[in-house]
């Protein structure tokens, strides 16, 4: 082509010509054929999606090997259910929580999980500290963003439902696995209104530029064709493993193929309208249109194909299934544009329509006049103006966060903000740290070292908490502070110090209460002497008594010839004495009967009998005269008279005085022989020489008693000054407790937190039910593998976080040195590690896809144009174009409206903007050279102008306008592509092909075409 239309595709267009409707029926058939045999691509992609993540992240290595340690299945696929109750958690929602674990537990699209809620000793781990939510971490089946991940987040989905929350707790599944479940399924549904749109737009674009529905329908027929023969080519890559596939396959390969096919169907069409204008009939028309637009077509449809094609030296799965199915989808669209657009034509030209309209080539013309005669000042500007767009990239950020990558909130991104509103950091966003070592970590030397550890990351500014065996909860176990046991034993000296305070009173009692005993074993051994004394006093009266005993003893043996004792005659004289009681109760009787008499006779003869008369008698006649008949009768009986009645007298009282006596001594002699009774019974047998030797050793007990009373009055003296020297010892006893507390407590404070708190558990604190809980969740079952879970005070998908992930282990590692664990392995994992990683790998992607791409589209040029020079120049203004749009997307996206450019932008606009970029220059150029043969490059240009500008410019809003249709999607990571893409395709035909490639070409002259010979 570069001198003229080629032979050979000159001779394709004349044989679609004469095979039109042929070709026409083998892609309708080969189309229909293909859709009714092979599923459709969606559903294969639904089946047989690829990992999102390269199995060769460093990252993605360390969480699958961490769950071979623990056990579980290898997944990481992992993210967090999140509950909520804005009450608080109350019995129905802990009821919740149980069946909602056991049906996780019992799910095949759970991997595992790790749950701290469910055990009270862990359980505040998993609460948010306002006590209104609780964070499970689930892993799900499957690698991230594959098909079965994706259809675990459904089926986990399902679990939560069917557990039956209780009215007002909210469920949330979310994190990087649910916000990828969540990003595809929004892709999904973009992918439908964004082939819609963009068909929509270009049918648009095609009936406002030809204004013929007979001429637009020649670049439409062939994009539902070409759409129609390629998805289920890929679908069928994708089904039979040959290739692989993804949403991603489905958006990118989409967007190209539509815009590739109708950039290819109006080129064709634009060279058949140029030869008509010329007066071709419609088959030589279409055989030259062939044969000028051939070369171009193989050449632009390589370089799309070598660009995307080259994305197979790459490891993310987003580029490794979007570029390869789009390389081999454009080589099958290459052979529908060689030969359905021509036979279109033909078809069409033969019904006198798709005849051309006015030519614009005239204007054009003039267009490229002007650039020709200031070509330094346009290029000049046009370099200043990319170049200054490209100064934009300068402080480029790079989104990982998936969840910012949505146009409307779901569950994953309203699960962020309820993690945030609760618990104030991103607490689903997990990164662990690890450490693997060749024997059991359950000791308290290793655990001391896993603490150092733990502390040196907790202390990151980056990082908010870390929870390990140390410390399960987020903050270290008190016990395990080295200053925890002389705090103790501080405050034990402290109590210790203030009881002896107290009891200090109750000493100086004792000490009073020693002295007053000393005194009074004074005093005793002082009267010991006189007890001594009335002791023997005793013992001799009892020797009187026993003597006694003994002699009356004798006395009742003499008296009954030896056949009683004391105790029978005691008991023989009870029984007479009790004989004797009826006589003396008769003689009381008669003694009663009498006493009237006597007090009778009292009365009369008492006045008569007195030796002197009474005063009453006196003053008494007849008393007087008795009395005195009385001494006369007295006197004449010579005294007998007054004698013999006073006998009477006392003879009638005897009796009765008698029988009083009697009664008296009986009842002391009852009384005696009760006391001989009751001393005979108290002897119990023994005899008084027996009791005579109790008696001798009760009086040497006595003696004894005074011995011990002296030796213990000697002894209380000494208790007493010890008592005095205890008071003394105590006084200084207390003031010692008194310093020591007041340094173990500044001790303890000292190291009970901060840079000097230590680690020491004693080995039965290994027992303890929270180190025996939490080490089920961060201590492998063989115990040679430890993790810790660290929360990130910072936006876990920030570039910080991206930073400080590298900085996890280091720290660790050189907290371990000089430990038992300074030769383990410590490596970290977790969002913000895998998107490290994959950030380097995307910088790793770019640079050998880029190179590939760039590599092979100037091989194809340097073919095509047959030179080196030019080859260069194009694709350096292809490589600045890209910089200058990704600098004004930086612009727009990042600095004014907020949101970074996500990852997957540079990597696809680049790949989409060499290859179609690279296609409209080399177009352009080949163009130029072919126009200069026999008119001098400035004539070239000027008619190349006019030739291309039109269909460039056509071409280049199609392409354009399906990339903008992207943005028609639901995520905002195929917005960006699309807009940057767009914006780029606008750039690079409004400023590169229409200003900057003709400039240079100027300015270069025939160099241009180095080393070809000037044309």
């Amino acid at each position: 082509m570069a001198h003229g239309p080629s032979r050979t595709f000159t001779g394709v267009g004349r044989f679609a010509h004469r095979h039109a409707w042929w070709i026409l029926g083998f892609w309708v058939v080969l189309a229909a054929g293909l859709n009714i045999a092979i599923p459709q691509i969606e559903v294969t992609v639904s089946k047989t999606s690829a990992d999102f993540l390269p199995r060769s992240l460093p990252a993605n290595g360390h969480l699958e090997d961490m769950a071979r340690d623990f056990g579980v299945p290898a997944s990481n696929a992992v993210s967090s259910i999140v509950l909520v109750d804005e009450k608080g958690f109350g019995a129905g929602d802990d009821a919740y929580y149980t069946r909602l674990i056991d049906r996780l537990r019992a799910s095949d699209d759970v991997a595992y999980l790790i749950d701290f809620y469910g055990k009270p000793v862990t359980r505040e781990a998993a609460l948010s500290p306002d006590g209104k939510a609780v964070n499970i971490l689930v892993a799900a089946e499957g690698s991230v963003g594959s098909t079965r991940a994706h259809h675990a987040a459904k089926g986990i989905r399902a679990a939560i439902d069917e557990a039956g929350p209780p009215a007002g707790l909210q469920t949330y599944y979310t994190g990087p696995t649910a916000t990828l479940a969540d990003l595809f399924s929004a892709i999904d549904f973009s992918l439908l209104i964004i082939t819609g749109v963009s068909i929509l737009l270009i049918s648009v674009i095609v009936l406002v530029v030809y204004r013929k529905l007979s001429t637009a329908a020649i670049p439409l027929i062939s994009l539902a064709l070409g759409l129609a023969v390629v998805r289920p080519i890929a679908s069928l890559l994708g089904m039979k493993g040959w290739l692989s596939i993804s949403n991603f396959t489905i958006a990118i390969m989409t967007a190209l193929i539509l815009g590739a096919v109708t950039d290819y169907a109006i080129f064709t069409l634009s060279s058949y309208h140029e030869e008509r204008r010329r007066g071709s009939t419609v088959g030589d028309a279409v055989a030259a249109a062939s044969g000028r637009t051939g070369p171009v077509l193989v050449a632009s449809a390589l370089t799309i194909a070598v660009a995307s094609g080259s994305m197979i030296f790459t490891e993310i799965g987003m580029f490794r299934t979007a570029g390869p199915p789009t390389a081999v989808a454009v080589l099958v669209v290459l052979l529908l544009a060689l030969t359905l657009p021509p036979a279109l034509l033909s078809i069409a030209g033969r019904a006198g329509l798709a005849e051309p309209g006015p030519s614009t080539e005239r204007r054009w013309r003039h267009r490229g006049a002007v650039i020709m005669r200031r070509a330094g000042l346009y290029a000049t500007a046009s370099l200043v103006f990319l170049v200054s767009c490209a100064a934009l990239l300068i402080g480029h950020q790079t989104n990982w966060d998936e969840s910012s990558m949505f146009v409307h909130a779901n569950e994953s991104t309203r699960g962020y903000d309820a993690v945030y509103r609760h618990y104030g950091v991103n607490a689903v966003a997990t990164e662990y740290l690890i450490v693997r070592a060749d024997h059991d970590l359950r000791n308290t030397a290793d655990l001391a070292a896993l603490e150092l550890a733990a502390d040196a990351v907790a202390r990151l500014d980056p990082v908010a908490s870390v929870r390990s065996i140390t410390r399960p909860d987020g903050r270290p176990i008190a016990e395990s502070a080295a200053g925890y046991v002389p705090g103790r034993v501080g405050g034990e000296l402290a109590g210790a110090a203030r009881q002896m305070a107290d009891a200090r009173p109750d000493l100086m009692r004792l000490a009073s209460g020693v002295g007053q005993l000393s005194a009074g074993a004074d005093e005793a051994a002082r009267r010991m002497p006189e007890l001594v004394d009335g002791t023997g006093q005793v013992v001799s009266m009892a020797d009187g008594v026993l003597d006694a005993l003994d002699a009356a003893q004798n006395l009742v043996g003499v008296a009954t010839d030896h056949r009683a004792d004391l105790r029978t005659a005691a008991d023989s004289a009870r029984a007479g004495l009790d004989a004797l009681a009826p006589l003396l109760k008769q003689l009381r009787a008669s003694a009663a009967t009498a006493a009237p008499a006597l007090t009778e006779f009292d009365r009369t003869f008492g006045p008569l009998l007195a030796p002197r008369a009474a005063p009453s008698c006196l003053t008494d006649p007849r008393c007087t005269a008795a009395r005195t008949a009385l001494d006369r009768l007295d006197r004449a009986t010579g005294g007998r008279i007054r004698e013999t009645l006073t006998d009477l007298r006392a003879a009638a009282a005897a009796p009765a005085d008698a029988i009083r006596r009697v009664d008296d001594s009986t009842g002391a002699l009852r009384t005696l022989l009760e006391q001989l009774t009751g001393l005979l019974g108290r002897l119990d047998g023994r005899t008084p020489d027996q009791i005579r030797a109790d008696l001798r050793r009760l009086t040497s007990g006595v003696n004894e008693l005074a011995t011990g009373i002296d030796r213990l009055a000697d002894g209380l003296h000494q208790v007493q000054a010890g008592t005095d020297q205890l008071n003394a010892l105590t006084d200084e006893l207390h003031a010692g407790l008194n310093h020591a507390v007041g340094y173990l407590e500044p001790m303890s404070r000292a190291t009970s937190d901060g840079p000097g708190r230590g680690f020491y558990l004693p080995d039965e604190a290994l027992r303890d039910r929270r180190m025996v809980e939490g080490g089920k969740l961060l201590i492998s079952p063989n115990g040679h593998t430890a993790r810790m879970m660290v929360t990130w005070r910072i936006d876990p998908y920030s570039g910080e976080a991206l930073a400080a992930s590298r900085t996890l282990a280091p720290a660790a590692t050189a907290a371990l040195a000089g430990t038992g664990l300074a030769d383990a392995a410590v490596s970290n994992t977790g969002l913000a590690s895998l998107s490290a990683d994959m950030d380097d790998q995307l910088r790793r992607d770019l640079l050998v896809f880029g190179l590939a791409a760039i590599i092979a589209v100037t091989i194809v040029l340097i073919v095509l144009l047959r030179s080196v020079v030019a080859p260069l120049v194009l694709v350096g203004t292809v490589l600045l174009s890209f910089a200058a749009v990704m600098g004004i997307s930086t612009l727009v996206w990042q600095h004014l409206i907020g949101i970074p450019l996500d990852w997957s932008v540079a990597p696809v606009a680049g790949m989409a903007l060499i290859a179609v970029g690279a296609d409209y220059s080399m177009l352009f150029a080949s163009r130029i050279r072919e126009e200069s043969v026999g008119r001098g490059l400035v004539s070239g240009v000027i008619r190349g102008f006019g030739s291309t500008g039109s269909v460039i410019t056509t071409a280049g809003l199609v392409f354009a306008t399906t990339m903008f249709a992207l943005m028609s999607g639901t995520t905002l990571n195929l917005v960006q592509i699309g807009f940057t893409i767009g914006v780029g395709l606008l750039l690079d035909i409004l400023v590169v092909r229409s200003v900057l490639v003709p400039a240079t070409i100027s300015v270069l002259g025939d160099r241009m075409w180095w080393p070809a010979k000037p044309v």
